[in-house]
């Protein structure tokens, strides 16, 4: 019985991930395979998703962050030099990692301030359940900084 609910759950997991990567076919997909929400992004890097299912990448060499509303093109959400990491927390700030070591939030009206400044280029981002932010540094250390330690200014 219980190779019966392994069975079960790996075909359950099969189908999840069936539907969250789009290969149900139809229109816009490929011979069945994933939809494409996006061309011409050359120099992306990061992907994260907001709560309302819009994707942000960024554009490293031409400094942009771009955005992708569900069933929509890609835009301009806003700009930052040299982007390498991103993260997104629950009340659709995004935060931005750069090569020179800053990390810059980017509030849901678009508004770009720089929050901190770890020293080193940053690598990774993430957002802890506290709703901390998290930095993976190019010299190999991780960073977590408080909402009390963000320090905006334009």
């Amino acid at each position: 019985m219980q190779g019966c609910s392994r069975i079960r759950l790996y075909f359950l997991g099969v189908m999840i991930t069936a539907t969250l990567l789009g290969a149900t076919g139809g229109p816009g997909r490929a011979q069945g395979g994933p939809r494409v929400v996006g061309t011409g992004l050359a120099g992306t890097a990061g992907l994260v998703l907001d709560v309302r299912g819009y994707a942000y990448t960024a554009d490293r060499a031409a400094g942009k962050i771009l955005c992708v509303p569900p069933g929509g093109e890609p835009m301009v959400y806003a700009r930052v030099d040299s982007p390498t990491a991103l993260a997104v927390d629950r009340l659709r700030t995004l935060f931005v990692g750069t090569a020179s070591g800053d990390i810059f939030a980017v509030t849901p009206d678009g508004a770009v301030s720089r929050i901190f400044r770890c020293g080193n280029p940053v690598s990774g981002l993430d957002i802890d359940r506290d709703g901390n932010l998290l930095a993976a540094t190019g010299k190999g250390a991780i960073i977590r900084v408080t909402r009390d330690e963000f320090r905006f200014s334009r």
